[in-house]
């Protein structure tokens, strides 16, 4: 029964309003008789004070508060998702051994090499050290330096750098060098920098 006051039985469903409203339209009554309330409003009314309106509860500095932060951060994680780049990878040098002498006396570094597909379909993403570079990239288990790489996932693969034989790459201790993946379909690109490790003498 509403007139007992606040009881644990109620679900705040507000039908009791809309009937009570109602029924003071049709006898030309105003609205409001029964109505949400504050608890810390009750003893105003009663003292025959003036009771804060239910939006003064709801839109207080504190609410507005907490609404903006979480607003920023909803905004904040939609940015995010929209700005990230469509083409990463990882590339980490293996140094177990630093370098190999090949049977025609070029040298050659291995990398592993993390290639992720943000997009919803099957992509081929091409590896290369650009243009007039003194080495040769391939990759393992592919003749085109091609890395498959299935919708939404991250396919981690070896590749091999090898500096010609006698060439000064191959002779000097270190040489920068930069390695680039390309999409297949898109064309975009990304590079990463790492080092190549030749003899050193």
């Amino acid at each position: 029964d509403i007139r007992d006051g606040q009881q644990l039985a109620c679900i705040t469903c507000g039908l009791c309003i809309d009937a009570c409203n109602d029924m003071m339209d049709k006898v030309g009554k105003p609205r409001g008789l029964i109505d949400y309330m504050a608890l810390s409003d009750e003893a105003n009314e009663r003292a025959g004070n003036k009771v804060k309106h239910v939006y003064r509860h709801i839109f207080r500095p504190r609410t507005i508060l907490y609404f903006t932060l979480w607003a920023a951060l909803g905004i904040a994680l939609v940015v995010g998702l929209f700005v990230r780049p469509d083409l990463t990878f990882t590339l980490r040098p293996e140094r177990n051994p630093v370098y190999v002498t090949m049977a025609d006396g070029s040298i050659r570094n291995a990398y592993e090499i993390g290639v992720r597909n943000t997009h919803g379909e099957d992509r081929p993403y091409y590896v290369s050290l650009g243009e007039n570079s003194p080495f040769t990239v391939s990759v393992q288990g592919s003749d085109q330096s091609v890395v498959e790489v299935p919708a939404d996932t991250e396919t981690k693969v070896r590749i091999y750098v090898v500096a010609p034989a006698g060439s000064e790459e191959a002779r000097i201790d270190r040489t920068p060098i930069r390695i680039w993946v390309r999409d297949g379909q898109s064309g975009d690109r990304a590079f990463k920098d790492s080092v190549f490790n030749g003899t050193g003498q």
